[in-house]
C-alpha cells in the first residue's frame, strides 16, 4: 500500500506512539476480552477465533509493551493467566470511549450492542468526555494544544503551518 507506514516508532508525538502500542486491531480486540474477564489463552482463542501464531505474538507484544502480565494460573497450576497491569488498567477510558463513539456513529438499528452498567448502582455510565479543571465538558474548539522546544519534529511542523495559514488569511 503507497504511503503504509510500517512503525510509528521514531516519531516524537504521544497519539503515534499511542498506535504504536495499541494500533494493531487484534490488541484492541483482546483487551477487550481482559476488560470482559477472559484471561486464558484457549479462551482469547477461542471468543477471537485467532490463530494460535496471531495471538502469541499479540499477548507477547502486550507484555513488553507493559499492558498485561504472565502469571501462573492459580486454578490450574499447570496452565497460565495473562492479567491487566496498571498501564493497561489505565487503558479503560480509551477502551469506553471507543466502544462509546462507535455506538453512537455506527448503531445497530436494533439496539446498543452492549450496555455498560455502574455495578454499584446499576445506572448506565456516562459518556466519556474532556472536562477543563471546573468540570465544564470541552470539545476539540476549547483546548489549546501548546507546543514547546522539547516538541517533537511532528508538532512543530503542524505549529508552523498553522502560523503560515494564520500569516496568509491576515
Amino acid at each position: 500500500m503507497s504511503g503504509a507506514r510500517r512503525s510509528f516508532a521514531g516519531i516524537d508525538c504521544a497519539v503515534a506512539q499511542a498506535i504504536e502500542q495499541m494500533g494493531d486491531p487484534w490488541i484492541l480486540l483482546i483487551l477487550r476480552c481482559q476488560f470482559q474477564g477472559i484471561k486464558r489463552f484457549d479462551d482469547f482463542q477461542g471468543h477471537l477465533q485467532i490463530s494460535t501464531s496471531v495471538l502469541t505474538d499479540r499477548l507477547r507484544r502486550l507484555v513488553k509493551a507493559g499492558m498485561l502480565r504472565k502469571e501462573q494460573d492459580q486454578q490450574d497450576k499447570r496452565g497460565t493467566v495473562y492479567l491487566l497491569t496498571e498501564k493497561g488498567m489505565d487503558f479503560y477510558p480509551v477502551m469506553i470511549a471507543l466502544h462509546q463513539w462507535s455506538e453512537r456513529w455506527e448503531a445497530r438499528e436494533d439496539g446498543p450492542r452492549l450496555e455498560l452498567l455502574d455495578k454499584q448502582s446499576r445506572e448506565p455510565v456516562r459518556a466519556v468526555r474532556v472536562l477543563s479543571q471546573d468540570y465544564r465538558e470541552l470539545s476539540a474548539k476549547d483546548v489549546l494544544a501548546l507546543v514547546d522546544d522539547r516538541s517533537g519534529e511532528m508538532m512543530q511542523d503542524i505549529q508552523e503551518r498553522l502560523k503560515r495559514r494564520r500569516g496568509d488569511a491576515a
